[in-house]
């Protein structure tokens, strides 16, 4: 970890947070010396007593860098280990404590909104015995170190790029239920491509372009592309578009978000991209779209 002393910071969260679909509300870090107290959490709300447990109104992602200790909810006890990642949900009732005899280091990220709300609903979330289930360990990491940098970096802001950062890694362990009839990727014989589909509907509200789905797959640019084309009748590009107009789509008809806010969760880089995208594919711009059909 490359921050040099422990923190514990309640983010503030503006009233008109409160109806988005993803925000922080809490983070930090804490090395817990051998024979320390259990962790007692932070503030009125987080605090908690082992022998009662705790139950919040949000989500929280927690992860073990060093040290041992237990984790326990209604449905789950067990042991915890460095390198370990618990999940536990809003309403959830909940207790975790370092070892006496090694202590622990640990990172978490408490988060709530609309979004983790549908993904609990939906059991989007990829979980095992409230594990999350990571495929890339490392990235994974790096990311919650780095958005714990950038929380106590500023901890009096709560910005839509906090927010950002944040939910890329949550996306790690949720998959959003996509239709047969948005990717057809159920009938696709070719793994690699199954593969890079899942990814690109997975994480495409973020930074993805051809070659991060080609490094993701493990396989050159040019090769992915062909067997791409091959297997489902366009481009990865031409996927990546689709699926970020689709999420837009949603957007504009599920919620009443504006359209700068649309942008960035829907993983267009400007309004500009994202008017094109429409026009290319409805012949109209979002707004227009928006008043045509739910409005």
């Amino acid at each position: 970890m490359s921050l040099l002393e422990p923190f514990r910071h309640a983010l503030p969260v503006h009233q008109s947070l409160f109806h988005t679909a993803f925000y922080v509300t809490h983070a930090g870090w804490d090395p817990f010396q051998p024979g320390s107290l259990t962790d007692r959490g932070d503030g009125p709300l987080y605090r908690f007593d082992w022998n009662e447990g705790r139950i919040l109104p949000d989500f929280c992602l927690a992860l073990l860098t060093a040290g041992s200790g237990e984790f326990e909810t209604r449905s789950y006890k067990g042991p915890l280990g460095p390198g370990d990642t618990f999940f536990y949900k809003a309403g959830e009732w909940h207790r975790h404590r370092p070892s006496p005899k090694s202590g622990w280091t640990i990172l978490w990220l408490n988060f709530n909104g609309n979004d983790p709300i549908r993904w609990m609903k939906n059991q989007a979330f990829q979980v095992s015995q409230n594990k999350p289930i990571i495929k890339n360990q490392r990235l994974f990491h790096d990311q919650f170190e780095y958005l714990l940098e950038c929380v106590h970096r500023d901890p009096t802001a709560n910005s839509l790029n906090l927010s950002r950062q944040a939910l890329g890694l949550i996306s790690h362990f949720v998959k959003e239920p996509v239709g047969d009839n948005e990717t057809g990727h159920s009938a696709i014989a070719d793994e690699i491509v199954r593969t890079a589909i899942e990814y690109i509907w997975n994480f495409s509200h973020g930074i993805v372009d051809v070659p991060a789905v080609a490094e993701w797959v493990g396989i050159a640019r040019r090769t992915l592309d062909r067997r791409f084309h091959a297997a489902t009748g366009r481009s990865v590009l031409d996927e990546i578009q689709f699926c970020r107009v689709t999420r837009a789509v949603t957007l504009l008809e599920e919620t009443d978000l504006g359209i700068k806010q649309i942008v960035h969760r829907a993983g267009f880089r400007s309004e500009e991209h994202l008017r094109r995208a429409f026009q290319s594919t409805y012949g109209k711009s979002p707004l227009a779209y928006r008043k045509q059909n739910f409005l």
